[in-house]
């Protein structure tokens, strides 16, 4: 494939998806979700071009073209997860669509996917469904084509879908599930970003807070709905989020007040946000690190408070935690400082749990570590490593979260 081809479609993709999300969040006359359809729109007339149209065909977790298949990344596997969630495993776009077509598509897309029966609705998009076992109405994940995963449902054993407890624990569940989704494409949004020396979506990642704040206090035992463990590029995003469900229940656990409470949360969720400069081989490499290339994962802290001090939007908060959350309560971490420094509150809660979450997940450079595991070295580094009163609240909110664990290694990059 044209290489120019190829990558004008992979710029439609990612300007597709926050189309999706502000669509969700807002509604397609809003006007983030305009100017995201409006470029998804052009970069898709380009990559078309004279051709008849461009038919995407989801292939495992590829997206095939005219039969070749476009390189691997996290928003071409974003895109797949969002078509087969209602059932869809290859689209035809044509090269009459219109703008006004699209548009609708996204509309209908995000508010009612049971239109998308209804073939005559979008001549100029076509699109192959799963037939058996689909349903609409439900959550539902696409494994193989013609079939779908069976629905999880909430069921007490009297039939009558289960207490109100149960049903209150499962929709808090998919609360979280919704606020998984949406803060990837917003992480998305943040790393190109960065990237591009561009302004945050500072509007977008304070609602992704607000968000978590509200779940948490909707029920705070369904925190172990965080993010499951992810590898490679898809764990930077994982990770943000869940740091930031984590640390904000840490600062809800001691009484902050709202204000702070947003701040806190957009701090967390932004704190490693300087790892973009750091190159895949580096972030991603299975084996031990040389020297010069810890010493450039080292600069990542300076980096992300760099860019992220005087961002429109953006808490002071946030360049601050950025900056300190690897130097530990004993200052043997990084970056050094000189010996009357303070570190923030916000900064030792945040770096405990970046601490717990990067030990639960697993990494090309090691396995997951269990939990017992996890909190028995948190322990031990309290006083030392970890800040000690913090430390303790949090590994009680931990027990509290995973019934039956009782008490409550090497450095992560």
């Amino acid at each position: 494939m044209n290489p120019l081809k190829q990558d004008l479609i992979l710029r439609f993709i990612r300007a597709f998806l926050p189309a999706i999300t502000h669509a969700h969040q807002y509604t397609t006359a809003h006007p983030l979700t305009l100017a995201s359809i409006n470029s998804a729109y052009d970069y898709l007339r380009e990559a078309i071009g004279e051709d008849e149209g461009m038919p995407l065909l989801f292939v495992d977790d590829r997206i095939v073209v005219n039969r070749e298949p476009l390189e691997d990344s996290l928003y071409s596997g974003r895109f797949i997860q969002l078509f087969r969630s209602r059932g869809i495993h290859h689209l035809h776009l044509q090269r009459e669509i219109s703008l006004q077509e699209m548009t609708a598509f996204v509309e209908v897309f995000t508010v009612n996917p049971k239109s998308l029966v209804e073939k005559d609705l979008f001549p100029h998009l076509r699109f192959g469904k799963v037939g058996l076992g689909y349903n609409f109405d439900a959550e539902t994940s696409v494994a193989e084509e013609g079939e779908a995963e069976p629905v999880t449902t909430v069921d007490s054993g009297n039939g009558d879908g289960g207490s109100e407890e149960q049903q209150k624990a499962f929709l808090i569940s998919q609360q979280f599930k919704a606020i998984h989704e949406q803060d990837t494409d917003v992480m998305i949004g943040v790393y190109d970003a960065f990237r591009n020396h561009r302004n945050l979506p500072d509007r977008e990642i304070r609602m992704v807070v607000a968000d978590i704040i509200s779940a948490i206090r909707q029920g705070s035992t369904v925190l172990l709905n965080f993010s499951p463990v992810r590898v490679l590029d898809e764990y930077t995003f994982t990770h943000s989020t869940n740091v930031c469900i984590l640390t904000t229940a840490q600062a809800m656990a001691l009484k902050m007040k709202d204000d702070l409470l947003h701040d806190i949360g957009v701090a967390a969720m932004l704190h490693d946000v300087g790892k973009i400069s750091i190159p895949d081989e580096i972030l991603n490499k299975p084996g031990g690190l040389t020297e010069r290339e810890w010493e450039c994962v080292r600069k990542h802290p300076q980096r992300g408070a760099e860019y992220l001090v005087n961002k429109p939007g953006i808490p002071s908060l946030a360049a601050i935690v950025a900056y300190e959350h690897h130097m530990l309560h004993d200052y043997s971490g990084y970056p050094k400082v000189s010996p009357d420094w303070r570190q923030n509150f916000c900064s030792r809660m945040t770096a405990i749990s970046d601490f717990f979450d990067a030990l639960r997940s697993k990494r090309v450079y090691r396995d997951s570590v269990e939990m017992t595991v996890i909190c028995e070295q948190m322990n031990r580094m309290a006083g030392n490593i970890l800040e000690p009163f913090l430390t303790r609240n949090f590994l009680s909110m931990v027990t509290r979260m995973f019934p039956g664990l009782t008490a409550c290694g090497g450095n992560d990059r």
